[in-house]
């Protein structure tokens, strides 16, 4: 017992010993706290923001596609049949997928049924109006029959009439199951499979199609650079993802500066009909100069 107390009091005095000659770490702050590291300089001359890079007329852009439709059902239901897969092209018009149409063809059925029992029963009062009309003109026939008789003729062709909207909206709602691409464009997502459930609130996205054969570069440039850049003019984009460089022709500036980064959005048209390009790449851009009206012809080859 006397032999573990005195291990423990020589244990205490060496740890003692080693706090009394050890450094003493500095204050976190205040007199004699060390300086706090500088941050890096994110903003370039003048405070300009870094959409332009160190050599003048250098920025970097991204492609977007011209347009962008992602596809849902017009009405819920489920998927019974997708007719494409991505990658694959498809036209204008061109069916993609259809949900079961199964309960909206039996309303069609019975909007025609109903349909046709308005008719016969308006071809019905209509002849027995056709016949009650010389006799009322005779007087053989009493003014309450007749006023009664006119208003059944008004009620069956009113009866007629609401038949019809019947019909066109239990046609529409067959329509509605099939849909249709409503523009020529390569699908890239294919978001749901047959026999799930597609429902239009809240709206389910079955495929995305891209129209690529157009890309969009957005980039963004400092409000300076507006008196230097206009629309018809070209410039260089180099896609180092896929070692290629291609001209592009501004078709649009923004009407708008950006008020936190004092940036401007430029868009310009890369003509891709071969769809080498992709929607999303980085593209190293450069401003061509004067303008750039010497590269207006190689903007337009594909």
């Amino acid at each position: 017992m006397d032999r573990k107390r005195v291990i423990a009091l020589g244990l205490m005095a060496m740890a003692a010993c080693g706090r009394g000659k050890g450094q003493q770490l500095p204050p976190a702050q205040g007199e004699g706290a060390p300086p706090l590291p500088a941050l890096p300089n994110l903003a370039g001359k003048s405070g300009e923001p870094t959409a332009v890079t160190a050599t003048e007329g250098r920025t970097t852009g991204t492609t977007f596609p011209r347009a962008e439709a992602q596809l849902g059902p017009n009405s819920s239901g489920l998927i019974a049949r997708i007719n494409v897969a991505e990658g694959d092209r498809v036209r204008r018009g061109q069916v993609v997928f259809k949900l079961d149409d199964r309960d909206a063809a039996l309303r069609v059925q019975q909007a025609r049924a109903a349909l046709e029992a308005a008719r016969v029963n308006l071809r019905a009062v209509q002849t027995e109006y056709d016949r009650t009309k010389p006799m009322f003109d005779e007087k053989a026939v009493n003014r309450m029959q007749w006023d009664q008789l006119v208003a059944r003729l008004d009620g069956a062709k009113v009866g007629v009439q609401q038949a019809e909207v019947a019909l066109s909206m239990a046609d529409k709602a067959l329509s509605d199951a099939t849909v249709r691409s409503p523009i020529d464009g390569v699908v890239t997502a294919k978001m749901k499979n047959e026999g799930e459930m597609a429902t239009t609130m809240p709206p389910t996205v079955i495929l995305v199609v891209q129209d690529q054969s157009v890309l969009e570069l957005r980039l963004r440039l400092p409000e300076h650079a507006l008196g230097q850049i206009k629309i018809g003019d070209v410039v260089t984009a180099r896609f180092d993802a896929l070692g290629t460089t291609r001209q592009a022709r501004v078709t649009r500036i923004n009407q708008a500066v950006d008020a936190r980064t004092r940036t401007v959005e430029v868009v310009a048209d890369i003509p891709n009909p071969d769809r080498s390009l992709k929607s999303g790449l980085l593209a190293a851009v450069q401003l061509n100069e004067e303008g750039g009206r010497d590269g207006g012809a190689a903007a337009r080859q594909p």
